[in-house]
């Protein structure tokens, strides 16, 4: 790729990086390209390598044993621009999937020696960097978690139906009374799971 669409890219993908910024931190990356069925990270990995993949198409695999089964799954997939590896890069965590590339990509590539780098050097990019890391991991779990409550509780007979399934799933939940909400959240009317 050149330059110039890596830089576009970069902004577009951490979008609150001035462009000065986006220069410097490309200058800290590593421009790698990857042929399609490449494994870009391995789950049960604790490497903290960040990947910004600028473009290609990717598949999510999760691997686990169930009744002494080994279960193997694609799980999602997406396409570049985007950030990959983002939570170990933060938190240095054992990787929770296997990624690889379907397409031929290019992608940046920053290991956590050369952000520690940035920390030092640069700390308004490395603080951009991780508040867009936390928005990326927010909207995630939110979004699993209204997934989750929504087909739960829609595919239920009724709300208490819903409410014992959830709490099947994810521990004791509760209906409280109708005063008790109004209390809790005033005039908050909650999120909508209706069809």
């Amino acid at each position: 790729m050149e330059q110039a669409e890596i830089l576009e890219t970069v902004a577009k993908v951490i979008p609150d990086l001035e462009t000065d910024e986006v220069e410097t931190l490309v200058g800290y990356m590593e421009q790698r390209h990857a042929a399609a069925g490449t494994i870009l990270l391995f789950q049960g990995d604790t490497g903290s390598d960040l990947l910004l993949l600028l473009n290609g198409d990717f598949s999510v695999f999760y691997k686990c044993r169930v009744n002494l089964t080994t279960v193997a799954m694609n799980t999602g997939n997406f396409s570049g621009p985007c950030l990959n590896g983002e939570t170990n890069l933060v938190l240095q965590a054992t990787r929770t999937a296997s990624v690889v590339s379907r397409t031929e990509c290019d992608y940046l590539y920053l290991s956590i020696d050369v952000y520690n780098k940035i920390v030092v050097e640069h700390p308004r990019i490395a603080i951009k960097l991780v508040t867009n890391i936390a928005s990326i991991l927010h909207n995630r779990g939110d979004g699993m978690r209204r997934t989750m409550y929504q087909n739960l509780i829609k595919e239920s007979p009724n709300p208490s139906v819903g409410i014992s399934r959830l709490g099947r799933w994810l521990g004791k939940w509760t209906r409280i009374s109708d005063d008790l909400a109004k209390r809790l959240f005033e005039d908050f009317e909650g999120e909508n799971f209706n069809s």
